[in-house]
């Protein structure tokens, strides 16, 4: 496995051609974001049920490139910006999130049915 050096990984472009920063961590950006969400008042100045709107508007945009066979990238992101309004919003960090859900489909069982996960029904 090849070390990327400092130099290499300036040298790293998005889909777009502009330089990705591998500086940020993954705490930093969720923090970076947060506080972009704050500064532009998405957090007191809208709800729950607006940024679900946006949350399914940003799917569709992700649908639309996943059947067009587009890069995806900034889809997932603008999916995960959104995600991250909603948890803030309701005193939660994506951490937490992903440790609940963890927790919950760990030890989950199920077969593949035409390339869709079907989780073994348990009652």
């Amino acid at each position: 496995m090849e070390v990327m050096t400092a130099s290499k990984k300036a040298l790293l472009l998005r889909s777009n051609g502009t330089p990705v920063n591998e500086y940020n961590t993954v705490p930093q950006l969720i923090q970076k974001i947060a506080l972009w969400h704050q500064d532009r008042n998405l957090i007191e100045g809208s709800t729950d049920k607006d940024q679900y709107m946006k949350l399914i508007q940003e799917c569709g945009e992700l649908s639309d490139n996943i059947c067009k066979n587009k890069d995806i990238a900034d889809d997932i992101g603008d999916i995960m910006v959104v995600l991250i309004n909603i948890a803030v919003r309701n005193g939660l960090s994506i951490e937490h999130c992903l440790e609940v859900a963890y927790h919950d489909i760990k030890d989950r069982k199920g077969t593949m049915v035409d390339g869709v996960f079907i989780k073994e029904d348990l009652r």
